[in-house]
């Protein structure tokens, strides 16, 4: 017989592999906003009411989170909280397997919950970082709670002010728009007022108050247009997000590099955008690159710089229906060597983003700061991003001698 959902709970159908009947679900209860607790928790009663031994394979990911109608992250941070206990176990390829009940002494009890507000989608690079806070929090006797805003700005305050509700011992953050947001910021007067340890992924360098982990955005746009006028381009162009740090801080060191390199600066080179702009069209990437294509041939760059791999991906698009060859035509570099930056045709060069590590240190700075009180002084912590050359760059005209600063580059 299907299962069939009711008003006053829900019936799986085949929920655990090797099963065969319809299990009986309440719905998952709003009022706390910790559904993961309650997906681990009823993980664990079927577990034993199943009579499960060790061994027995559970379902995946993704049938959890369509069968229990929660979100895979949802589903996820059970997971990871079972297998913290030593109740499942994943195994890489395989899938996640029940290995037996854990037996919790009163010092392994939780010792709060960690928020983490994310504006963006959890794709791209935040799954990594999100691992990265996670492994090392649950490591330390804490659980992480995410709220993802999906690009709501009313959203982001809300999620904040929900964690803040819900206790949280700390918050992890990276707000949108962030080069707009000061000290008297709504969200961060709530969080002042609560007197909540917080750390800041790729925002906050220049806030003397707020500690932040992020990536020396200064230098790898320096870096970026370097690398480039050493192969002989002097019509550089760059694509970057203007409404965030990272973006606005590229843009400052290609800037920095060009006026170095006594390459006069030319605003029609430059293309930006926005989060609205975003937000109402997500293929920024390739309505700019098409705008700079559109130039004179004898105005039009040799090279483009990305604010990520992301854009730099649409732009490989744009190039290609323009009629261009990438490097041949056009060189191309990007930022964050996202995993599907060297399936690209021809593979990417860009910068090596430390996702997890990132997320790592941006957990253990706030589990420092709990630990010492909000009292503590701000920490600043800056990965310099390692250039990971392929073959999307050419080499033209005229190259310059390499500055020992670059030097390294080579492998």
């Amino acid at each position: 017989m299907a299962a069939t959902p009711i008003r006053s709970g829900l019936y799986l159908e085949d929920l655990f592999h090797g099963y065969n009947k319809a299990v009986r679900i309440e719905p998952m209860d709003d009022r706390n906003g910790l559904k993961y607790l309650q997906v681990r928790d009823l993980l664990v009663d079927q577990f034993r009411k199943d009579g499960y031994v060790p061994g027995t394979r559970i379902s995946s990911e993704l049938t959890l989170t369509r069968t229990l109608g929660v979100s895979r992250t949802t589903v996820r941070q059970a997971l990871t909280m079972l297998e913290r206990d030593g109740v499942v176990e994943r195994r890489h390829g395989s899938g996640t397997f029940f290995i037996g009940h854990a037996s919790r002494h009163p010092e392994q009890q939780p010792r709060g919950l960690i928020g983490m507000i994310n504006f963006f989608y959890m794709d791209y690079i935040y799954p990594e970082i999100v691992r990265g806070i996670e492994d090392t929090v649950s490591r330390s006797g804490y659980y992480l709670i995410l709220a993802n805003c999906n690009m709501d700005h009313d959203k982001e305050i809300d999620s904040v002010m929900r964690l803040l509700d819900q206790g949280v011992k700390g918050l992890v953050l990276e707000p949108s728009q962030n080069v707009q947001i000061t000290e008297s910021h709504p969200m961060m007067q709530a969080i002042h007022d609560r007197r909540v340890p917080v750390i800041t992924t790729h925002w906050g360098s220049a806030h003397r108050t707020i500690s932040t982990v992020t990536t020396d955005d200064l230098w790898a746009g320096s870096a970026a247009t370097t690398y480039l006028s050493e192969r002989g381009h002097q019509r550089i162009g760059m694509i970057y997000k203007r409404d965030v740090e990272a973006g606005l801080l590229r843009f400052e060191g290609y800037r920095d590099a060009l006026a170095r390199a006594h390459i006069p600066f030319t605003s029609e080179l430059v293309g930006w955008f926005t989060q609205d702009d975003e937000m109402a069209d997500l293929k920024q990437g390739y309505i700019l690159t098409q705008r700079l294509l559109s130039l004179p041939e004898n105005r039009r760059p040799t090279a483009i710089f990305y604010f990520n791999d992301h854009t730099a991906q649409q732009g490989y698009s744009a190039i290609r229906e323009a009629g261009l060859r990438i490097p041949e035509d056009i060189s191309v570099i990007g930022f964050d060597n996202y995993q599907t930056a060297e399936m690209m045709h021809p593979p990417l060069t860009t910068f090596e983003h430390p996702k997890y590590q990132l997320g790592r240190w941006a957990a253990q700075l706030l589990l420092d700061a709990i630990d010492r009180g909000v009292e503590a002084l701000p920490v600043k912590m800056t990965f310099e991003p390692r250039l990971v050359e392929r073959r999307s760059v050419a080499t033209i005209g005229r190259t310059t001698q390499r500055t020992p600063e670059h030097a390294r580059y080579q492998r």
